[in-house]
């Protein structure tokens, strides 16, 4: 089950698709609580210092092969459509932390009308999306990035992308980290009542 953070649009979008946000229970949060330091301090630092090369390792080990391609994408996300004025409008999104492109390709050649920015903080995984023989230039450019630290505006124009997907990624940077990237993002977005943000992830 996916556990979404849903602002109060994003639910009644969920309840006209017959979907409910599931809401954490009392026993849930409480353990949440509990559970605030379950690594030593150095620990911690060291797994923040390393986390690129870890990642790197992890698409090392396993390629293209640990996560399945995510069709369900245009279903799942549909906000998308909201963001258009009319059938068949291009649309320019940004999919940060796009892994080695199981959401990215989908999308892609399930809307011809996207023009898709795509980053990750794994160069390994990068190299693998534009290695894929589904890799277009012309339908979208893919970069690394470190959300945290890399300006976007220095791949994507400033205030250019009218839908912005973040899966799994916010639960995977350091709390005190996260206004930063959503500063990050916030300058390549479209400021206009169509344009979406999407993250999916627990209590992200």
């Amino acid at each position: 089950m996916l556990n979404v953070l849903a602002a109060p649009c994003e639910m009644a979008s969920l309840q006209r698709k017959g979907l409910q946000a599931r809401v954490l229970t009392s026993e849930e949060k409480e353990k949440l609580k509990s559970d605030q330091a379950l690594v030593s301090d150095f620990k911690q630092q060291k797994l923040e210092n390393e986390a690129q090369k870890n990642w790197d390792l992890f698409y090392k080990r396993n390629s293209t092969n640990f996560f399945k391609n995510r069709h369900w994408t245009t279903r799942e996300f549909e906000e998308l459509k909201s963001c258009r004025e009319f059938e068949g409008q291009k649309l320019t999104i940004l999919e940060a932390g796009c892994g080695v492109g199981n959401c990215l390709f989908p999308l892609l050649e399930e809307d011809l009308n996207i023009f898709a920015y795509a980053c990750d903080f794994s160069p390994r995984a990068v190299e693998y999306v534009k290695q894929n023989p589904l890799y277009n230039t012309e339908r979208c450019k893919v970069f690394q990035c470190d959300l945290t630290k890399d300006d976007l505006v220095d791949h994507v124009p400033r205030e250019s992308v009218d839908a912005v997907m973040l899966i799994f990624v916010l639960s995977a940077v350091h709390p005190e980290k996260m206004r930063l990237v959503l500063q990050n993002i916030y300058k390549i977005r479209k400021h206009s009542e169509a344009s979406e943000w999407k993250e999916l992830g627990f209590e992200s």
